[in-house]
């Protein structure tokens, strides 16, 4: 777990937790493409997310389901009874639709974006930052940005 460097006060203070550093790096650029956002910090398990959580106290958590230590259900959990701003499932295992996904939204994600398993392509990386970056901008109440579609 590590924060970043300080961010602007005046953009969407944002945490990335997944234990796929590949995952992380494209959710982390993803939002920081976005003047909106500013990514505060990262972290690869739950444990370390709740403790990133409790310092930073982070606008947006963008948080994968399957980690080790402990998973993002027990993560919500745990945030669920004192946490602060707004939480998206990242994940193949919560699919939108599934009774993981259900859960999730139960204990106060407030969206579920699916992630693709396998190689990325451009083309899926593009689709998939576009997806990731609509449910951050929705989960923070914020318009959707400039250009993107629907």
């Amino acid at each position: 777990a590590r924060p970043t460097a300080a961010a602007d006060t005046t953009r969407l203070r944002a945490l990335v937790v997944d234990d796929s550093a590949m995952m992380r790096r494209l959710v982390r650029e993803t939002l920081s493409g976005d003047p909106a956002f500013a990514v505060v910090g990262e972290a690869g398990d739950g444990r370390a997310a709740l403790a990133l959580m409790a310092e930073l106290r982070p606008d947006l958590t963008m948080l994968d389901i399957e980690m080790p230590v402990l998973d993002g259900i027990g993560t919500l959990r745990e945030w669920a009874l004192s946490g602060h701003g707004a939480v998206v499932i990242v994940s193949s295992a919560a699919r939108p639709g599934s009774e993981l996904a259900a859960l999730a939204r139960r204990l106060g994600a407030s969206a579920v974006v699916g992630k693709p398993s396998g190689a990325f392509s451009p083309d899926l990386r593009d689709r998939q930052g576009e997806a990731i970056l609509r449910a951050a901008r929705r989960a923070t109440f914020l318009p959707a940005a400039a250009g993107a579609e629907g």
